[in-house]
């Protein structure tokens, strides 16, 4: 009955906006937006059907025209220049000449920010959402926020279970003091460190909803058929949601209302950080991140959609398993464009919502500098690579293990001393390791373990990390 409903209301709020005549545009299309530089850029929205909609743009002579159908929707792509600033675009119809004139547009590097409430997390405390305490100098990071140059969309908090909508509400708005502290943490400080980077005009369109699921944010056409979601689809279900006011975590609700209406803008990639809703069913997380991947990539009609996440921090009792399946996805290559930043070392014991908020942030940016815009640097942190035993210890190898360091409690360089490393014989008894560096290659034993032959790393439900490389990044957890 709900979803009957919800189609008929949808028909008519179409039906009212074709009758209106002219031109309509989605939120996500507007004043002061960001367009992807060098590229074939989509644009869309609604008219009366069969009408013809024509775009011109500053930048270029060319008169583009679309005619719409009989939904009256339409959708074109055009070619965008390198990097400009103060460009407009006129989009008008045949019934209306006046048209919409968008201004202010920037053409540069746009970003999605999605995921979660580590993504979603606010620069300076909420004054009412208290989870959201502040990230850490909060107060100096948005003082520098003046950017012209960065330009910054949210799409607001929304959920629908029942099917796909067209529309969000959002707007895009010129970075400033005011602008940031209000905004993305992570998403603030990775366009602010971006545009400094590239020196090029910068956008991010944030998306994220605190408390949510994967399969929130996959289609339910993806889900339906596959048995590994039947259990969300039972413990998530609307009945179940809705008296607790939990209706975005039913199954496919931010897909329909928060991505399918930003669904085809053109974007350089996504930075994604999101799992935490998932580690108690941690098995299954591969499975569905990749689904997910897979499916946006297919409907967002790009030859690439490059996915950088992040590895999420260690909090209380969330399973330190969940790090672990989300790392398989990257180092098995299960994936293509793919790349995994990790918050290891930032994480809070007492609190599911780290403060800092500026080294995920950083990690993100090197994942982009490096894999989408050449830039010589290095992304990764070491990643174990071998293991050999040599009598009584055991002797790790790691990629990116350049100027290998230990850190200490007090944050200073060390050759011995690693937390949270344990190491086991055949029984599987595992006890806390000692170790050394030697070179670039970590040495560790243990009394209790005359024959080693297993190790792991940060798998615990809290931990943090200590093993580093010369550029400050650090070590993957791992488990052998």
């Amino acid at each position: 009955m709900k979803k009957r409903l919800f189609i008929v209301l949808s028909l008519i709020l179409l039906s009212s906006i074709l009758a209106q005549g002219g031109v309509k545009l989605p939120s996500i299309i507007s004043e002061n937006m960001v367009l992807q530089q060098n590229a074939s850029i989509k644009l869309w929205g609604w008219a009366s059907p069969g009408e013809e909609v024509t775009i011109t743009s500053s930048w270029s002579n060319e008169i583009v025209t679309v005619v719409t159908g009989e939904d009256g929707k339409w959708s074109i792509y055009i070619q965008t220049p390198e990097c400009r600033r103060n460009q407009s675009l006129r989009i008008t119809s045949s019934s209306d000449q006046q048209g919409i004139t968008i201004g202010n547009i920037l053409i540069g590097e746009v970003w999605l920010a999605s995921g979660q409430s580590n993504m979603e997390f606010e620069m300076r405390p909420h004054p009412v959402d208290k989870w959201m305490t502040g990230a850490s100098d909060w107060e100096k990071e948005v003082a520098d926020a003046n950017y012209p140059d960065i330009h910054l969309f949210k799409v607001e908090e929304a959920w629908n279970y029942n099917a796909p909508v067209d529309n969000c509400q959002g707007e895009w708005v010129v970075c400033s003091p005011q602008v940031a502290e209000t905004y993305s943490a992570i998403a603030f400080l990775f366009a602010r460190e971006l545009h400094q980077a590239l020196e090029r005009p910068v956008g991010v369109i944030l998306c994220a909803f605190g408390g949510t699921h994967a399969e929130s944010w996959t289609r339910d056409e993806i889900m339906r058929n596959d048995p590994i979601y039947d259990r969300v689809y039972k413990n998530y279900s609307p009945e179940k949601t809705e008296p607790k006011g939990y209706q975005h975590k039913v199954p496919a609700a931010i897909w329909n209302a928060m991505v399918n209406p930003i669904l085809g803008y053109t974007i350089k990639g996504n930075i994604w950080y999101q799992a935490e809703s998932n580690a108690w069913r941690s098995e299954d997380y591969q499975h569905i991140f990749v689904k997910m991947v897979n499916d946006w990539r297919s409907l967002w009609g790009q030859e690439r959609l490059p996915f950088y996440y992040m590895q999420v921090a260690p909090f209380g009792d969330l399973p330190g398993k969940v790090r672990l399946e989300q790392a398989e996805v990257w180092e098995k290559g299960k994936l293509d464009d793919i790349g995994m930043a990790t918050a290891i070392d930032v994480g809070d014991s007492l609190d599911i919502h780290p403060k800092n908020k500026r080294e995920p942030a950083h990690r993100f940016v090197l994942w982009a500098l490096a894999k989408e815009y050449g830039v010589d640097m290095e992304c990764e942190g070491p990643l174990l690579q071998d293991v050999k035993i040599k009598n009584d210890k055991l002797v790790l190898t790691f990629k990116n293990s350049d100027g290998l360091y230990i850190k200490d409690d007090a944050g200073n360089k060390s050759k011995s001393g690693v937390r949270y490393l344990m190491i086991a014989g055949e029984d599987g008894q595992y006890y806390p390791a000692l170790t050394k560096l030697k070179g670039e290659k970590l040495i560790a034993w243990s009394p209790e373990v005359p024959h080693p032959v297993h190790i792991k790393y940060c798998t615990e439900d809290y931990c943090r990390g200590t093993i580093y490389n010369k550029h400050d990044l650090p070590a993957y957890p791992f488990e052998y």
